[in-house]
């Protein structure tokens, strides 16, 4: 029952939520602050929030956590928020995000966004897709990644590689194939949230 309501009930980061978002810039903060008063061989530190896909390495050997995540399973990638943690939709993930000042962060951040094609039909789709990623910037965003592809057809690859062998997804920094990724990378790129405008 305690697992079901924080996985489902409790408030979490990326919905737009005040009271939970300074928790991320709270701990943001320290995080720049730390790395960014460093200085090695090679001059000053940089800090940054992007972990390639070093979430899912990082998550395989990490206890799981308060938010009722699995012990095992991969962590939030970047400064977006838990795979499917975010219910409010795209504008109130911006809201969070924006919380966290990405000025700290020299060495670069990174927003992973998915979208279900649906969304980005026809004129008013492209429009709307720029109007967001405009607002973003405008917020203070520094990156976003975006991915306009259902879960069901990234599952269908997965069973039908052979049909999809030109399938190039956003993967965090970089893209690729997606029938050429690892299992572990494809089932992340899967429980994204897929989102709609």
């Amino acid at each position: 029952d305690l697992h079901r309501y924080i996985r489902y009930e409790a408030p979490h980061y990326g919905n737009g939520i005040k009271e939970v978002d300074q928790y991320a810039k709270w701990v943001g903060d320290i995080f720049a602050a730390a790395v960014n008063s460093c200085t090695g061989p090679r001059g000053r530190f940089s800090a940054g929030l992007y972990p390639v896909t070093t979430n899912v390495i990082f998550g395989k050997m990490t206890a799981a956590t308060p938010d009722g995540r699995y012990a095992g399973e991969p962590l939030a990638d970047g400064i977006s928020p838990v795979q499917q943690m975010d219910k409010n939709g795209p504008t109130a993930i911006l809201v969070s995000v924006a919380n966290i000042d990405q000025k700290q962060y020299p060495n670069g951040t990174l927003l992973n966004m998915k979208f279900h094609p649906t969304s980005m039909q026809g004129e008013e789709g492209v429009t709307k897709l720029k109007n967001l990623i405009q607002t973003y910037f405008d917020m203070g965003g520094m990156e976003m990644q975006i991915n306009v592809v259902s879960a069901e057809t990234l599952r269908d690859a997965q069973k039908n590689p052979d049909n999809y062998k030109n399938l190039i997804v956003r993967v965090a920094g970089f893209s690729a194939y997606f029938v050429e990724l690892h299992i572990d990378s494809q089932n992340d790129l899967i429980r994204r949230t897929e989102l709609a405008m």
